[in-house]
């Protein structure tokens, strides 16, 4: 019995068979590759005003962009984004100082994010400063 013992002995080497590690490591690497998604994420900055109320007495009335299910209405004219982005265009707001960049956000509660992140990123990308309007009810 004793011989049988030692001829086990001397076929163990003591060695961690590692012939398979690469082809593990291969296939890992191409799962994450598939399974990864690169999505680019849209945002937009935004400049919002101090919220304190200034002594100076405006002569003109603040541009006012309400959202109200579904509908798009720039100081009490229905319009869709485009025609939005024309009338901000035509503002020149980016030239504008202090208080004439600011321009009044309404939503009303419902309305879908796509038109106010829209109506947002017009603003912004018009020079414009946001100043949002919420309802104390």
């Amino acid at each position: 019995m004793r011989k049988k013992y030692s001829k086990e002995k001397k076929h163990r080497t003591g060695e961690i068979p590692t012939g398979s590690f690469s082809d593990i490591a291969f296939l890992l690497i191409i799962y994450f590759l598939v399974a990864t998604t690169l999505v680019k994420v849209k945002s937009i900055t935004a400049d919002l005003p101090s919220g304190e109320k200034s002594s100076q007495t405006q002569s003109e009335k603040t541009p006012t962009i309400q959202l109200r299910g579904g509908e798009i209405m720039f100081n009490d004219k229905k319009m869709d984004i485009d025609e939005l982005n024309n009338r901000l265009a035509a503002l020149d707001l980016a030239e504008q100082e202090g208080n004439k960049r600011v321009i009044l956000l309404e939503s009303a509660k419902g309305t879908p994010y796509e038109d106010y992140f829209q109506a947002l990123a017009a603003i912004s990308a018009n020079g414009g400063v946001v100043a949002l309007v919420e309802d104390d009810k």
